[in-house]
C-alpha cells in the first residue's frame, strides 16, 4: 500500500455512516449488517481500482429488515454480489456475473455492506440461520476460491502465489483434489497455514505445471508466468489498481494457458462450510466495530471482520 494509504481512507470517511435511500424496489431486501469481511479488493478500491464511488464492502452476513416478502423478514443471510439486468443471454442462462449491465455490491454501481444498511435483490440472498456469523461471512471469498477448481483438471501439482487472505482460501479449497503448495514472504503467515495442514514455501524454486496468482500485487502476474513450466496453466485471481504489465513473450515461447478467475456461485461454498470440509475461522485476526473501519483497513494480518448494528 502507498505511504498515503491512511490518508486515502480518512478522505473517504465516514464510510460506515447511514444515508437516506430511495424506496426499496419490488423484489429487493433492505439489509442490516451483522458481520463484514475486509477484502484485498476493498484495499485496491481505495487506491483507485474500478473508479468506484460509494460505500465499499461485499463480504457480509446480514439480517433482512425490509422486504415486500414478509417471510424473509428477520432472516440471517449472505448474498451474491452481482446484480444483472436479467435480460441478456448470461442473465437468462442464470449467471449474472458476466452481465454487461451488471452492478456489483461495493464494487460497481451499488453501495456496499460497510454501512448501517444496504440492499440486494431477494434472488441474490441465501439464508444461513444454521451457520455462525463468523463462519457464514466467509461465503463470498470462499466461493471465489472454489471457482479455481473447475478451471483445472484433477490431480495436479499447484503453486499458489500469495500467503494472504485469498491465497490461503485457495489453498484450502484445492487441497482435496490437488497437491498444493502456498508460496509467500511472511514466515508468521506461512506458519499459520502449515498449522491448517497446507504445504508452504518461502520463496519459489523450479517450474510448476499450475500457478495460481493471488498476491494482490501488480507484479504477481509476471511472477506467475516466470514460475510456470512450458505448456502449463496460470490462473489469475488478483484485481489491482496499478497494472504491472506482462511479458507476453513468456506466454508465447512457453505455450502457456492463461486463465482469469473471479467470483463463484455460493452453493458450493455454503456446502463446504456446512459439512466442515473448509473452516477458515482460524484465519480471523480481529473483529472490530464498523465505526473502526479505517483501523481495520490498516491491519496487516489475515482477516479483519467488521461488526455491524445487527451483530
Amino acid at each position: 500500500m502507498p505511504d498515503n494509504f491512511g490518508w486515502k481512507i480518512f478522505q473517504k470517511a465516514p464510510l460506515w455512516a447511514s444515508r437516506p435511500w430511495s424506496e426499496l424496489p419490488a423484489g429487493w431486501a433492505g439489509l442490516q449488517l451483522e458481520l463484514a469481511g475486509v477484502c484485498g479488493t476493498d484495499l485496491q478500491m481505495i487506491c483507485g481500482y474500478a473508479d468506484f464511488e460509494g460505500f465499499l464492502g461485499h463480504e457480509f452476513v446480514a439480517r433482512v429488515t425490509e422486504s415486500d416478502r414478509p417471510d424473509w423478514l428477520g432472516r440471517r443471510v449472505v448474498g451474491e454480489i452481482n446484480v444483472g439486468c436479467r435480460l441478456c443471454p448470461d442473465c437468462r442462462a442464470g449467471d449474472q456475473r458476466f452481465c454487461p449491465a451488471r452492478t456489483v455490491l461495493g464494487i460497481r454501481g451499488l453501495d456496499g455492506c460497510f454501512a448501517e444498511r444496504f440492499r440486494l435483490p431477494l434472488a441474490n440472498l441465501h439464508p444461513v440461520a444454521d451457520l455462525e456469523p463468523e463462519l457464514a461471512v466467509w461465503c463470498e471469498p470462499l466461493a471465489a476460491a472454489l471457482e479455481v477448481g473447475p478451471q483445472l483438471s484433477a490431480g495436479l501439482e499447484v503453486l499458489v502465489l500469495g500467503d494472504g487472505r485469498l491465497g490461503s482460501l485457495i489453498g484450502l479449497a484445492l487441497r482435496d483434489q490437488h497437491r498444493v503448495t502456498v508460496a509467500g514472504r511472511h514466515p508468521a503467515k506461512l506458519e499459520r497455514l502449515r498449522a491448517l495442514g497446507l504445504e508452504t514455501t518461502q520463496g519459489v524454486s523450479g517450474l510448476w505445471p499450475v500457478v495460481v496468482e493471488a498476491t494482490g500485487t501488480a507484479e504477481g502476474a509476471q511472477q506467475a508466468l516466470r514460475c510456470c513450466r512450458p505448456r502449463g496453466t496460470v490462473v489469475l485471481k488478483s484485481t489491482v489498481a496499478e497494472s504491472g504489465g506482462l511479458d507476453t513473450n513468456l506466454m508465447v515461447v512457453n505455450a502457456l494457458r492463461l486463465v482469469g478467475s473471479r467470483c463463484g456461485p455460493f452453493e458450493p461454498a455454503l456446502q463446504a462450510l456446512r459439512n466442515g470440509r473448509i473452516d477458515p475461522r482460524p484465519l480471523i485476526d480481529q473483529v472490530v466495530d464498523l465505526s473502526e473501519f479505517p483501523k481495520a483497513l490498516e491491519a496487516r494480518g489475515f482477516k479483519t471482520l467488521l461488526r455491524g448494528p445487527a451483530g
